[in-house]
């Protein structure tokens, strides 16, 4: 274990080193998904307003508003660029070198990704995160069991692994295709409205939930944006969690099984 973090470790520091050199475009981003979340709020907002309810699907305006943030925050806290990376790697050439380096790909891309764990922990969730729960303890007196923290960090940690195995899917689409940009363009629309992140999965009908509660998005920001709220508990949070944990699991094996396929087929373009 010490040797494959030794191995493995500088891919994180240099993630981490990429930040402190580029910060201002990464701080343009969040400012870009901050104007999203206040447009949000803005719409529900004036949904609450022309609502003869206090309570709509369940959840009332400041409920609503505990949503749109913590799915925004969580988001922002698990997301990595594992498929541009990959993307890059294969339209460029660099690749070919990769693949003859003594170190596994994937674990490569993983511990990259938890260079973008740990800065957008550090950078972008703690201060947001201790900016809204200082308003909501001044202004609602609500703020988070220690429990009920400790496990939305347990499965939004499941939803970084889940998202880190979805990206590197689509990265590996370049092996295929070559040119990735309109596929991950796409894919981040879809996964907007199905992981939860626009409109809470309780919205759609009865029968649509109960098809995209079993798919890995819903495990990305609506599970542990749900738990964080205290809507899920119980047997409910322990199902919810049982399938983010399923969901790892089979994204682990289904990635495998592509790469096989890909080293293939990137030998057959190669001669």
């Amino acid at each position: 274990m010490r040797r494959l973090i030794r191995t493995y470790i500088p891919f994180t520091k240099g993630v981490i080193q990429t930040f402190a050199a580029y910060r201002v475009n990464f701080y343009v981003f969040i400012l870009g998904d901050m104007f999203q979340t206040l447009v949000l709020l803005y719409i529900w907002y004036a949904i609450f307003q022309s609502s003869s309810e206090s309570v709509i699907q369940g959840f009332t305006f400041q409920e609503m508003t505990g949503y749109v943030v913590m799915s925004m925050l969580t988001a922002m806290l698990i997301a990595n660029e594992v498929h541009w990376s990959i993307g890059e790697d294969v339209q460029t050439g660099n690749i070919a070198m990769n693949l003859v380096k003594p170190v596994s790909y994937q674990l490569r891309q993983y511990f990259a990704a938890l260079g973008y764990l740990a800065v957008n922990f550090t950078s972008i969730f703690i201060p947001l995160w201790s900016m809204y729960s200082i308003y909501n303890y001044l202004v609602l007196g609500f703020l988070p069991s220690i429990p009920g923290l400790l496990v939305y960090f347990l499965s939004a940690f499941l939803s970084s692994l889940i998202l880190f195995f979805i990206n590197y899917l689509f990265g590996l689409a370049a092996f295929f295709v070559e040119y990735v940009f309109g596929f991950i363009f796409a894919k981040e629309a879809v996964m907007r409205v199905l992981s939860g992140q626009l409109i809470p999965l309780t919205f759609f009908p009865v029968s649509i939930m109960a098809v995209f509660r079993f798919l890995p998005f819903a495990g990305l920001v609506y599970t542990p944006t749900m738990i964080y709220l205290g809507k899920f508990t119980g047997q409910e949070l322990l199902f919810n969690l049982a399938i983010q944990v399923l969901w790892v699991f089979l994204l682990l094996i289904l990635t495998q099984l592509v790469w096989k396929r890909a080293v293939k087929r990137l030998t057959i373009l190669g001669g």
